[in-house]
């Protein structure tokens, strides 16, 4: 009998356990089939197109990189809200990044690594720019402020739409505003390290040290620009931890 009750004991947390577990799965789905629903569809293929980036950086494919980064520049160029975006600087921050990679390790002359260096400085500049720009705007804004903002534009955007999947847009967007907020001083520190680097590629060494100094006020964790002073100064080149290099801080 106790085996027969053991048994019956058993069977039942098992049907349990599998009603729990196939409204896990169930719940997952629903709730990540409503985030992706969520995105706004006028930037939803940027958002497809973007998530080929890092594969193309690693293989190298500089090209495709600025083909990539130039049709995503075009989706948000025509939106009146996205144009001068925080995703935006990102667009002209890559481009940087990948031009200044081409100048120090790829370029066959002098003359074509400073050549390349220059256009990577004026991209960096603007991704400064619009970065100032959009914290201006966006970077005391609080929660109720950003819902208030973006409900104004998507109804302008979508006046016909259902207002649950037009909320469901507006609180994906503020989200990742607020995201945006946390994230900006690591971003802008990212900037000026290159431009840093690009200074001191230039001879200017004296203000690249200030980029340099000035990236690790945004951001002490800046191993980078911390290592780009080390080898102005003579000093030995700090190694990343082993947590920072199973989660590089910088991505």
């Amino acid at each position: 009998m106790g085996i027969i009750k053991f048994n019956r004991t058993s069977g039942i947390l098992s049907i349990v356990m599998v009603i729990i577990f196939i409204a896990g799965l169930w719940y997952a789905n629903l709730y990540y089939s409503r985030v992706n629903d969520a995105e706004d569809p006028r930037v939803r293929h940027a958002k497809e197109l973007y998530s080929e980036y890092n594969n193309l950086a690693v293989e190298k494919k500089y090209n495709d990189i600025f083909d990539l980064l130039d049709s995503i520049y075009l989706i948000y160029a025509q939106l009146d809200d996205y144009q001068n975006s925080y995703e935006v600087a990102v667009l002209h921050n890559n481009r940087a990044a990948v031009l200044l990679n081409i100048a120090l390790f790829e370029a066959v002359s002098q003359v074509e690594r400073d050549s390349i260096i220059g256009l990577s400085e004026c991209e960096i500049l603007e991704g400064i720019n619009i970065y100032d720009d959009w914290l201006l705007k966006f970077g005391e804004l609080n929660h109720e402020e950003l819902l208030i903002h973006f409900q104004s534009i998507y109804q302008r955007e979508f006046p016909l739409l259902d207002i649950s999947l037009r909320n469901d847009y507006v609180n994906k967007r503020v989200k990742e505003i607020e995201t945006a907020q946390v994230e900006m001083t690591r971003r802008l520190s990212v900037s000026y390290t290159n431009l840093g680097i690009v200074l001191r590629h230039q001879n200017q060494v004296e203000k690249a040290v200030e980029y340099y100094q000035l990236a690790l006020e945004l951001w002490p964790e800046n191993l980078t620009a911390e290592n780009n002073i080390n080898i102005l100064l003579g000093e030995p080149l700090k190694e990343r931890s082993l947590l920072d290099k199973i989660f590089p801080p910088n991505k």
